[in-house]
């Protein structure tokens, strides 16, 4: 090992290209390509040991080459008797043995190939394909450049201005006036090659610019007229139907192609013929500092209607009406007075009579937002008491009769319908309080017939057709539950009348002040089916008769039932 050193994996090579050594202390990477001392197999730095390196026994070193297929993968003989590796590229060839009889057979490093009894079937030596060379293209013979010029567009032209060539390598427009040479090589003033060119083909050489040449976007458009990307009308169809033609591209020749390629019409240039200018009678005419504009024999013609007349007076108005700057910049615009319309007379307020109609209207409608809030509280108070009754008498009705305790059901109920009574009581006196004078009241048949119920009546209709189904369906539905209790009976039915009749007196009290909210209450009641039993409640408390004494009419009328 003296003298050798070991590389980066830590093997120390011998002359014959086989591992003599290995790194048994240090860090290989450290130690490659430093030396090792004979003695001890270290390895310094000065006297500072760095690592050290020992003999591997000559039983255990490799004496064999390499195969020439080591390092690859996957060797097979392919169908073409060609050695492939995992990629599938060929890195070898048989030699020995036959190929066809060979196929499929795995290659070893060393080259051969054996059955799996381990006999030698053939061979196989590294082969690599040899490419095919690009064929080199043909030189061009560009002699006809020679002498030739450049122009601006970067064409090569000769004395008639034919285009026989182009700039391929160098700016074209700095090389405009300059000579080709017969190699296509056009040269500087010092004396080097600053651009070179070659041949146009034949065909472009002799194609004249068509008519539509330098318009792009060249489309067939309505009534068979051609119009570029900017709207301008550049040509007609002239062959094939202009309505299967439309919308489609017309190329430089004025050729309309299909999208195989098929000339399906034709296109000339054309224009249509200008028409004539309109121009304003004001047109050179300045506009006062009344705003007006005036003709040769200071006849009012017209008056400026936009602009700031401040800085327009004195300024010129052009063909088109507009009053412009010195640039044609517009400033302002003046109209002739026969396009002036009439100024529009302004709309009539509402007379006396629609103002009060409105206040009236709008104090209704404040009146009908104050009572809704009332029956809307007195129905979130009304809701709990109609439904305990309701469970306290089905509760007896389904007590079998022998057990049923009538008085205790008494008991249970009486109080209830006593404190409904109250709550109602209550909504009426606020209701009533409204109109503690009885203005309101004074006016409000005739108030009903005049006008339609406003949002806030109608809010106040459903309030009322709630309280009212509430409380008369409680009514009913305690009254046919105690129907064959005697004693709950006489004890209960005179006191039904602690809701019916606050209930109903509300409900008076509200078409005094609002009649036409008790028609919106009895459709409600009646698509609710509770026309009659309403109607047969208030025959009993006599209310009918009440409000007919004060001149409003039966309140079964009001709600529009029928008996």
């Amino acid at each position: 090992l003296n003298g050798l050193t070991p590389n980066k994996t830590g093997v120390v090579i011998g002359p014959d290209g086989f591992p003599v050594g290995r790194v048994v202390e240090g860090n290989p990477r450290e130690l490659a390509g430093r030396a090792i001392d004979g003695e001890d197999g270290c390895i310094y730095d000065g006297k500072r040991v760095l690592g050290r390196v020992e003999a591997i026994p000559e039983d255990q070193r490799e004496t064999r080459h390499e195969g020439p297929f080591a390092g690859l993968e996957g060797l097979v003989v392919g169908d073409d008797g060609l050695v492939h590796d995992v990629r599938g590229m060929v890195v070898g060839r048989i030699v020995e043995g036959d190929a066809s009889a060979l196929r499929g057979r795995a290659v070893d490093d060393d080259g051969d190939i054996v059955d799996r009894f381990g006999t030698s079937k053939g061979r196989a030596e590294p082969y690599q394909e040899e490419k095919e060379e690009e064929p080199q293209p043909e030189e061009q013979d560009l002699s006809i450049l020679e002498g030739k010029t450049v122009n601006k567009a970067g064409n090569v032209v000769d004395e008639h201005g034919t285009v026989v060539g182009r700039i391929v390598s160098g700016d074209g427009r700095r090389l405009a006036g300059r000579r080709v040479d017969g190699q296509g090589q056009v040269w500087g003033d010092s004396g080097n090659v600053v651009g070179r060119a070659e041949l146009i083909p034949g065909a472009e050489q002799e194609r004249p610019e068509g008519p539509f040449f330098g318009f792009e976007g060249a489309t067939v458009g309505a009534d068979g007229v051609v119009a570029d990307s900017t709207g301008q009308v550049i040509g007609r169809v002239v062959e094939g139907d202009a309505a299967r033609l439309l919308g489609r591209p017309v190329d430089e020749d004025g050729d309309i192609l299909d999208k195989n390629g098929n000339g399906i019409g034709r296109a000339e240039r054309w224009q249509p013929e200008s028409k004539p200018r309109n121009v304003s009678p004001m047109a050179g005419r300045k506009v006062t500092r009344e705003g007006e504009v005036r003709d040769s024999d200071g006849n009012l013609i017209g008056k400026l209607t936009a602009g700031n007349l401040a800085t327009l007076v004195g300024r010129e108005i052009d063909d088109n009406g507009y009053v412009v700057d010195n640039d044609g910049n517009r400033l302002g615009e003046c109209t002739l007075l026969e396009n002036i319309p009439e100024p529009e007379p302004e709309p009539e307020g509402p007379t006396d009579a629609e103002k009060e109609e409105q206040r009236k209207a709008e104090e209704d409608q404040q009146l009908a937002k104050k009572m809704s809030a009332i029956v809307s509280q007195a129905m979130d108070r009304m809701r709990p008491i109609c439904k305990m009754i309701s469970e306290h008498v089905d509760k007896a009705d389904r007590t079998p009769r022998e057990e049923l305790d009538e008085e205790a059901l008494v008991q249970q109920v009486k109080p209830l319908l006593e404190e409904g009574g109250n709550i109602l009581q209550e909504c009426n006196g606020a209701i009533r309080a409204l109109d503690p004078d009885g203005r309101i009241a004074a006016t409000a048949k005739a108030r009903a017939a005049s006008h339609e119920a406003s949002p806030a009546e109608y809010a106040l209709a459903d309030q009322l057709k709630e309280l009212t189904d509430t409380v008369v369906q409680t009514i009913d539905h305690g009254k046919k539950r105690i129907a064959d209790m005697p004693h709950a009976k006489k004890q209960l039915n005179p006191l039904w009348g602690l809701l019916s009749e606050p209930l109903f007196q509300i409900i008076a009290a509200v078409g005094l002040l609002l009649t036409g909210v008790l028609g919106l209450v009895g459709r409600l009641l009646e698509g609710l089916g509770l026309g009659p039993l309403v109607h047969g409640l208030l025959g009993g408390l006599g209310i009918d008769r009440l409000l007919g004494s004060l001149g409003l009419g039966g309140l079964t009328d009001a709600l529009g039932m029928k008996s």
